[in-house]
């Protein structure tokens, strides 16, 4: 059977990377302004918010202008499970067996589609570094292991089901024979 896989929604990817920049000068603009008169306490917030965005969103940036060079899938469905590249703490390939549960979820205003593991740190035991720390940041705000922001994916999220469905009902009934 061929693999089911899904782009990142390229006009979104644009207009998440127009955000970041924007952001990312405003952070680099708040840095210059601590600095323009001579240095007063009342500015080190100013630079502390300065440098926070300018390295948050310039690095989102960099992530989303990579992932629109790039062009590469961020879900695949295959016969062996489902591979997240989704976003920078993608999860890889979670095989069927390793499932517990998947369903959509709203979050913050944003709907995603969660993959539960029957081990909940499969994901942060395969990851390392700041991918490890987020993914735990991640953990400890959603119960899903793997989460797949809805909005990025450019299917249809009916055809989507489906297909999980389907591959994930075949995998359970091959692991059981």
């Amino acid at each position: 059977m061929k693999d089911f896989v899904v782009f990142p929604k390229r006009r979104r990817m644009i207009m998440l990377s127009i955000l970041a920049i924007i952001f990312t000068v405003l952070g680099l603009l708040f840095i210059g302004l601590a600095f323009a008169d001579d240095f007063r306490e009342d500015m080190v917030m100013l630079l502390v918010i300065g440098l926070v965005c300018a390295v948050f969103f310039g690095l989102g940036s960099v992530y989303f202008i990579y992932v629109l060079i790039k062009h590469k899938p961020a879900l695949i469905v295959t016969n062996e499970g489902i591979i997240d590249q989704s976003s920078f703490i993608e999860a890889g390939l979670v095989r069927w067996e390793e499932i517990a549960d998947i369903q959509f979820y709203e979050y913050g205003g944003q709907v995603f589609l969660g993959i539960f593991t029957h081990n909940p740190n499969l994901i942060i035991d395969r990851t390392s570094g700041i991918k490890k720390a987020l993914n735990r940041i991640n953990k400890g705000l959603i119960d899903a292991q793997v989460n797949i922001p809805a909005k990025n994916l450019d299917c249809d999220m009916e055809e989507l089901v489906e297909v999980i469905d389907s591959r994930w009902n075949k995998s359970m009934q091959s692991d059981s024979k």
